[in-house]
């Protein structure tokens, strides 16, 4: 885990279960990580319990059915933070809907999890090409 020690992770889905204790744990290794998430508050609370740790944690209001907000975040990683070395994909909506279901529910489940994640994997490749990182990594978690 040294290696990792000061490199930049990009977790979506920040705010509670599985993209939550990411961040708790690459922080606590000394990774730099930006927490991408719709819920601000959980986000802040995240911020002040890992004051102080190993790494450091940044956190962005982010709605991966927003492309232009997935860029304008991306656009901030990359001249604050100069760098992605890791992207984790881990945000994803769940709503029970079957054939006979909601047109909408169905829109943002595909918005968030595929259509979000490719934007989100797409920007953090165009910074790891732009400034040459060669052991990049992109995650992909899905329920």
């Amino acid at each position: 885990m040294e290696k990792w020690n000061g490199k930049v992770a990009v977790v979506t889905g920040a705010s509670s279960g599985i993209g939550e204790e990411t961040c708790r744990q690459l922080v606590e290794k000394g990774m730099i990580v930006v927490g991408f998430a719709r819920r601000e508050d959980k986000l802040q609370v995240l911020e002040k319990d890992l004051k102080g740790k190993l790494g450091k944690f940044y956190y962005l209001k982010v709605d991966l059915c927003s492309e232009e907000n997935i860029l304008e975040a991306f656009d901030w990683v990359k001249k604050t933070l100069k760098s992605v070395d890791v992207l984790i994909n881990n945000a994803g909506v769940w709503k029970y809907s079957d054939l006979l279901g909601n047109t909408n529910d169905w829109k943002q489940m595909f918005d968030t999890n595929v259509i979000g994640a490719n934007i989100c994997s797409r920007e953090a490749i165009k910074i790891m090409e732009e400034i040459q990182i060669k052991e990049g990594h992109i995650i992909n978690i899905n329920r």
